[in-house]
């Protein structure tokens, strides 16, 4: 009887503890619910940005270049000739030099003038060029052969349908323009691709019309980019005009092919992807807002489900306006997170038999992680990309602290070579650029843009194994030279840009850039295949920008050094000339 009655007071004594914890235990789950639905939504809103920004910066770099083709062939300020063959050897010349400047074939740059006469030089290779000629406005557009700059074109064939560049769209915008502009995106059926022109006004010396020079930007490699984007299950991202056509979309098509049909454009509105139309129908407003920087809302479809969206205008000074967009159902941003409250309750009424005291000091652990976590988070918002996690579990917070670990590492590294990637060199440069909070500027440093000078070569020769082999190969070189607190990181294909901080004047980064340079001016030494008896040399071009004498922002300081790399790069091949 004592052993009963022991027994029962303490089943008495015990059972207000159990009902405690158990209550605890239905409270922490419900704050672990809240505060990891809020961290999960954070970092997602933030990788959603992230996105976002990637296709704004991709749409830069891949139009950029049609400016430094058009001034590249008719300079702002070159006055130009009443007749083309006033000016045919020198004007040859320089369409040459302008398909040369990305190396990229199939560029394109074209002149009409008002007579009716026109020329165009078409990239072909390295050392080839097809050259459409005209020089009386009724002959029909001759096609010639052009083994090199110099060399003398060989006929190919001749047009059967007349072309005179005075009725084109490209030839009429440009004339009624101030200065470049854009043509609608239009359907190359030759291609199978969707394209635009970019054009601008070339005058006299009596400061009259003389004609129009223009180029071709193909946006395929657009479409490839936004559908190869790392995104969560029933995500889209995508690009369009203010018609709601689409420029871009994941695993969407942009031409629509239908039998006995001319193929069409796509659009966002009747595009058949839910999500897609849905954010279109709401965000078709935004194309006046302003296009600094990425935005995100929260908004409904007609069923009242949430979706939360990330987007961003894309403008520029020829006319260009496109949003792009990063759309996730709200329901799969917490999916995850359920299911690990579902399992932290379950675990938790089966362990209430356990001490009050231990409770307390697991779930005291678990919002101490969890305050890491989302301190973590809010760091790597504000630029500190390497900030650390500070949490070492073996539950399902410590699996969302790694997943947001790889996720960071993914975000911001290059897969190919391990150095740093876009968005990782914006993250640095908006905080180096981020003035203090009196106001006070940062500290100087540089930044400074690599482009490989003969990496197309090397790919088209040894193959693409070599070429990566070389990149990687080229990100350790130019690693041994820099400091710790220097940072490399890799845009895309063979271009590279490098922050030197604490750098202040011209002369301190160009004494880095011929370092980079030398360590360049070797062979490689990784590459298989090649004969023993033969070296390969890719060689670079480097241009420089210092802050804040050449921009007080991100996107100024890299256009300034991308342009100075493009300036090297004319030269030298001027030299070469």
């Amino acid at each position: 009887m004592p052993t009963r009655k022991a027994s029962s007071l303490t089943i008495s004594l015990i059972l207000p503890f159990v009902m405690l914890i158990a209550l605890l235990t239905g409270v922490l789950g419900v704050l672990w619910y809240w505060t990891g639905s809020k961290t999960v939504s954070t970092l997602s809103q933030q990788l959603m940005v992230e996105m976002a920004e990637r296709i704004s910066q991709a749409v830069d770099r891949h139009i950029f270049s049609s400016r430094s083709i058009i001034e590249a062939s008719f300079p702002d300020g070159m006055y130009a000739p009443g007749k083309l063959q006033d000016d045919m050897p020198a004007l040859r010349t320089r369409l040459w030099a302008a398909t040369s400047l990305t190396g990229n074939e199939g560029d394109y740059v074209y002149y009409g003038n008002q007579s009716g006469q026109g020329i165009g030089l078409l990239r072909k290779s390295e050392t080839l060029a097809e050259l459409r000629l005209k020089l009386r406005a009724e002959d029909y557009r001759a096609i010639y052969t052009v083994p090199g700059i110099k060399a003398t074109p060989v006929l190919q064939s001749t047009e059967t349908q007349l072309f005179d560049p005075r009725t084109r769209p490209w030839y009429r915008l440009a004339q009624s323009a101030k200065s470049h502009v854009w043509t609608p995106v239009y359907i190359d059926f030759n291609a199978r691709d969707l394209v635009m022109t970019r054009a601008r006004s070339v005058f006299a010396e009596d400061d009259r019309l003389a004609g129009v020079v223009a180029t071709d930007v193909f946006l395929n490699n657009l479409r490839k980019f936004v559908d190869g984007l790392p995104l969560a299950k029933g995500a889209s991202a995508f690009i369009m005009e203010p018609n709601g056509d689409l420029i871009a979309a994941t695993r969407l098509d942009n031409i629509r092919y239908t039998d006995g049909a001319r193929p069409s454009r796509v659009n966002a509105g009747a595009s058949g992807n839910h999500l897609i139309e849905v954010a279109y129908e709401k965000l078709r407003s935004r194309f006046d807002e302003s296009s600094e920087v990425a935005q995100t809302s929260l908004i409904f479809d007609p069923d009242g489900n949430a979706i939360e969206v990330a987007y961003r205008r894309i403008t520029d000074d020829a006319g260009l306006n496109w949003l792009a967009v990063v759309a996730v159902p709200h329901q799969e941003m917490l999916a995850g997170i359920r299911s690990h409250v579902i399992l932290v309750v379950a675990l938790g009424l089966l362990a209430l038999g356990t001490a009050l005291g231990l409770g307390l000091r697991i779930f005291g652990g678990l919002a101490h992680d969890m305050r890491s976590l989302t301190h973590a988070v809010r760091r790597v918002g504000q630029g500190e990309i390497d900030a650390p996690i500070g949490v070492a579990r073996n539950d399902e917070i410590g699996e969302l602290a790694s997943n947001v670990h790889h996720m960071r590492h993914r975000l911001f590294t290059d897969p190919l070579t391990g150095a740093s990637n876009r968005s990782a060199l914006l993250h640095i440069l908006e905080a180096l650029t981020r003035k203090g909070a009196s106001g006070t500027l940062p500290a100087s440093f540089a930044v400074l843009f690599m482009d490989l000078d003969k990496f197309k070569p090397l790919n088209d020769r040894w193959g693409h194994e070599n070429g990566d082999l070389a990149l990687m190969e080229v990100v350790q070189r130019i690693r041994s030279i820099l400091r710790s607190n220097d940072m490399l990181a890799r845009l895309g294909g063979d271009e590279f840009v490098v922050v030197l901080q604490g750098v202040e004047t011209s002369e301190q980064a160009s004494m880095v850039r011929d370092k980079i340079l030398e360590v360049m001016d070797t062979p490689l030494t990784s590459l298989k295949g090649v004969p023993a008896q033969e070296s390969v040399y890719l060689g670079a071009s480097i241009g420089q920008a210092i802050y804040p004498a050449d921009g007080s922002d991100a996107q100024t300081l890299l256009k300034h050094a991308d342009r100075d790399m493009y300036r090297q790069k004319a030269q030298a091949r001027s030299d070469v000339l």
